[in-house]
């Protein structure tokens, strides 16, 4: 078994391939970066919810910097709700060598490598490094990033794009909250401001408002909207797979759920199971999509009418309301609900 990339999704994979087989599986891991591993991956807001973890056992939570427990929206109109929330800021990549040193122990070899072919056999795939190695395996993880080479040789078409930018500040803010401001100049997007080490995080859909004055700069696109994760013992997983979440932003906590989902199919008999579990999971529904194209086309008028019924916050009551008033935000509505459990 052979895993290109080890980011989120590519480390779950790198964990849940042996820890399934109980070490009766070859896994190889094949991580392109070496020095700049960490800086790549501080390049993300680094918020899960807790019941990431439930999703995800054995695993648990490492490099905690913040429990959060507000999130915070604002909204044309002067609308501010805030929501008790349960959720945690980590140090994505020391997270993530963690559970790359876990994989190790059930078994995972690990190289560094970049790959630059890929070649289809009869019996398996053929993979070429940058440096000349090669490497063969009859199953391929592609766990490779949003311009994976896994999926623009072994499948067709791509997901779409929503490009962001992110900032680390010295700013301050509650080391609790998560604030999420929305507005028409974010194209369906929003700006968020997270808790940092150094001072707080602030990020937009790119170009959407002025750079702030900054300690360490982010920018990466969010793939989205993509449906295919099998073809033949070759699956796509994480953003190599178009898996983020376009209502939340949220990528973690999907790919790494999409791996073990993957990992736990190869094992018990081929990838035929992945492909028919993934697009059925709460992970994948098509309201995800549907609203963020919907969000796209708002201005700030109707952003406030869509959030009006819920001015006074956000429960059982007001929902009913808003779904017996707003027919017109109803996909909307059931893609917030499905993101705020499922999308981070």
């Amino acid at each position: 078994m052979l895993i290109i990339g080890a980011g989120p999704a590519g480390a779950a994979a790198a964990f849940f391939l042996p820890y399934f087989s109980e070490k009766k599986l070859s896994v190889l891991s094949l991580e392109k970066l070496d020095k700049n591993y960490g800086k790549y991956h501080r390049m993300c807001g680094e918020a899960l919810s807790t019941s990431t973890f439930k999703d995800l056992a054995p695993l648990e939570p490492h490099a905690v910097q913040f429990r959060i427990r507000r999130a915070v929206e604002h909204w044309p109109g002067d609308v501010t709700i805030e929501t008790d929330t349960d959720g945690l800021i980590v140090d994505r990549p020391e997270f993530l060598r963690h559970l790359l040193q876990r994989a190790k122990k059930e078994g995972c070899h690990m190289e560094v490598g970049a790959a630059m072919e890929i070649s289809k056999r009869s019996d398996g795939y053929l993979v070429r490094t940058k440096d000349g190695r090669e490497f063969f395996a009859s199953h391929l993880v592609g766990a490779d990033g949003w311009n994976s080479l896994v999926r623009r040789t072994l499948f067709q078409g791509g997901p779409r794009l929503l490009w962001a930018e992110q900032f680390i500040t010295d700013g301050t803010m509650d080391k609790d909250a998560m604030h999420f401001f929305y507005d028409q100049r974010y194209r369906g997007g929003y700006r968020w401001e997270f808790p940092h080490v150094w001072g707080k995080r602030v990020g937009f859909t790119r170009g959407a408002d002025e750079r702030p004055q900054f300690l360490e700069r982010h920018g990466r696109p969010i793939p989205y909207g993509y449906d295919q994760v099998v073809n033949g013992n070759a699956c796509l997983i994480g953003d190599a797979a178009g898996q983020a979440n376009p209502i939340t932003f949220g990528g973690i906590r999907i790919g790494m759920a999409a791996a073990k989902m993957a990992a736990e199919a190869i094992v018990k008999g081929g990838l035929e199971g992945y492909a028919r579990k993934w697009p059925r999971s709460p992970y994948a529904s098509p309201a995800y999509v549907k609203a963020f194209d919907s969000l796209r086309g708002m201005d700030n008028a109707e952003l406030f009418r869509s959030v009006r019924p819920f001015r006074k916050g956000y429960g059982k009551i007001s929902g009913a309301l808003a779904m017996l008033s707003g027919k017109k935000y109803r996909e909307l509505y059931r893609a917030y609900e499905l993101g705020a459990k499922w999308g981070w």
